[in-house]
């Protein structure tokens, strides 16, 4: 009867898992559109197609996406407007992510801090103020670090947007993480792993999580990010994500920098906690700070005005342009 009854209980259990991965499938490929507006176009590298967006006149900025199931520049939506009044804005798609390609490659940080390196020197070819969000966060500190080395202004001031690094989001993969990594990456049970992950209930709960003000997570914003997590190939560079191949450990990249550094973060962010902002002003105690309230962890998303004024300010006052006169319109600063 045992035996019997695991039986019937594993049938239902692949029954389940065949309705999921049809659903998603039936759901795969619905075409994303260019979420931030202006010039669309396609930076070639390594044989895949990296989408990126441009917008504006003036100094040239480029907008890196946070790391997630969901990831890609949509979270930049309601910063580029303003953004683009002052500078030329660029969004990017990393790969694995968005519009981008979504090739089965080794993931890895390394690869992504090279590949905005790149796209940096060949795409954009100027002095480029980095902004990054989150993980994306860690890569711009490794390579306006990296930059700084060459002896040239090619980076004259970094923003960050709850950055990791430091403590959260810095270990090295181990042998555990790494056979995380391939089971999610697998087609069978790693295709349903991943579906069962970025299935509307998910998804709701994690952007839920994201935000601070209750009713920001409308249907509009979770069908851009449902949409984006049923491209194909989308679990390869999650995958890579959940067994930490893509973590960076940035402490000495930061305290390397050599250009004027804006921290912002939200006052209820869960997913990077506060005590990396800690972390982080040990490190550069230079750092100007700016906190947003109420806000969870993309104040360039929930409190877009507000940011923009911030990063403006900062921008301006950092590189010698004419002085926004903008108010920064938070609640703390530090």
């Amino acid at each position: 009867m045992r035996w019997r009854n695991f039986a019937l209980s594993g049938s239902a259990a692949l029954g389940a898992a065949a309705a999921l991965n049809a659903v998603a499938a039936r759901e795969s490929g619905s075409p994303l559109p260019n979420p931030v507006g202006g010039e669309e176009g396609w930076f070639s590298w390594r044989g895949h197609r990296v989408a990126f967006t441009r917008r504006g006149h003036g100094p040239a900025m480029l907008l890196v996406h946070s790391i997630h199931a969901a990831a890609w520049s949509y979270e930049w939506r309601r910063a580029v407007d303003r953004l683009a009044e002052r500078h030329t804005v660029w969004t990017i798609d990393l790969l694995g992510f968005g519009r981008s390609d979504r090739p089965d490659v080794r993931y890895t940080s390394a690869l992504y801090v090279q590949l905005l390196a790149d796209f940096l020197e060949q795409q954009i070819a100027e002095p480029c103020i980095l902004v990054g969000s989150s993980l994306g966060g860690a890569y711009v500190v490794a390579l306006a670090a990296r930059e700084g080395t060459r002896g040239t202004p090619r980076v004259p001031a970094v923003v960050l947007v709850g950055p990791t690094g430091v403590t959260h989001l810095a270990n090295t993969p181990g042998a555990v993480n790494d056979a995380a990594r391939r089971l999610i990456n697998s087609p069978g049970a790693g295709t349903t792993f991943f579906n069962a992950l970025v299935t509307k209930p998910s998804m709701r709960f994690f952007l839920e999580q994201t935000f601070a003000q209750e009713g920001y997570v409308t249907p509009a914003l979770l069908d851009a990010y449902y949409t984006t997590a049923h491209q194909p190939g989308a679990r390869h560079a999650p995958a890579a994500f959940v067994g930490m191949a893509l973590n960076l450990n940035v402490r000495d990249a930061l305290r390397r920098l050599e250009m004027p550094v804006l921290i912002t973060w939200g006052d209820q962010a869960k997913e990077v906690p506060r005590t990396e902002l800690e972390a982080y002003r040990t490190l550069r105690p230079d750092a100007e700070v700016v906190m947003f309230s109420p806000c969870g962890s993309l104040p360039h998303d929930e409190r877009a005005d507000e940011w923009c004024d911030a990063v403006l300010d900062f921008v301006a006052r950092a590189t010698g342009e004419p002085s926004t006169g903008l108010p920064i319109g938070v609640a703390a600063s530090a």
